[in-house]
């Protein structure tokens, strides 16, 4: 018995003119606020292209499915935790930097990324069937800033094991965090309250080495 084909994930075309980039933002627009409004299951590429005002044959030009546009909705949000956190390794030589800073500094910029559209995020990370190459390209991500984290905490704090910490709280402070944002409660914790928990956390976690 032959397997179901996987619906294709790559765009059919980059857009090169400015028009064409024009649609793949508005497609891209559209399809973030009906992911977030119907959910994954509910979405499909004619619901995306009427939210966008375009045909569904302009959609299929240059994406073959709802899982091309999600997985390219999803790069973009890797991408920017990249920069995020690019911006964030660039300050860890500076002098001036101590531990609180360093953990405050962390919490925020996790929470940052996920609290941006906390519905899209749960759907594009719980629903969405992404392809391996983006959890790939996430995990890659965590190992550098695990990495860029244990390079300056021996300056920081003396503790052991600073690879071993680093990683334990980078995985910490993405779970957290993420479980905050896609776990639907009537009371969320707010915001503020949940960085300055997230910081005494980790920082009793980090003196305790």
């Amino acid at each position: 018995m032959s397997r179901p084909s996987r619906p294709a994930i790559s765009p059919r075309r980059k857009p090169r003119q400015q028009r064409s980039q024009a649609t793949v933002e508005v497609l891209l627009l559209a399809t973030a606020r009906v992911l977030a409004a119907r959910g994954w299951a509910g979405t499909t590429t004619n619901h995306i292209a009427a939210r966008a005002g375009v045909s569904i044959g302009s959609l299929y030009e240059y994406f073959p499915s709802k899982e091309a546009l999600a997985a390219a909705l999803a790069l973009r949000h890797v991408e920017a935790a990249e920069t995020r956190l690019a911006e964030l390794g660039a300050h860890l030589g500076d002098c001036e930097l101590t531990l609180e800073l360093l953990v405050k500094a962390m919490v925020s910029a996790m929470i940052e990324l996920h609290a941006e559209n906390p519905r899209l995020h749960r759907v594009l990370f719980e629903e969405v069937p992404l392809g391996l190459a983006i959890r790939r390209r996430v995990r890659a991500m965590e190992d550098q800033h695990a990495r860029a984290l244990a390079a300056v905490l021996p300056r920081l704090t003396s503790l052991c094991e600073p690879e071993l910490r680093a990683r334990v709280t980078v995985e910490l402070l993405e779970t957290l965090t993420h479980r905050w944002v896609v776990t639907a409660k009537a009371e969320p914790i707010p915001r503020e309250r949940m960085q300055a928990e997230l910081e005494r956390l980790v920082l009793a976690y980090l003196r305790a080495g």
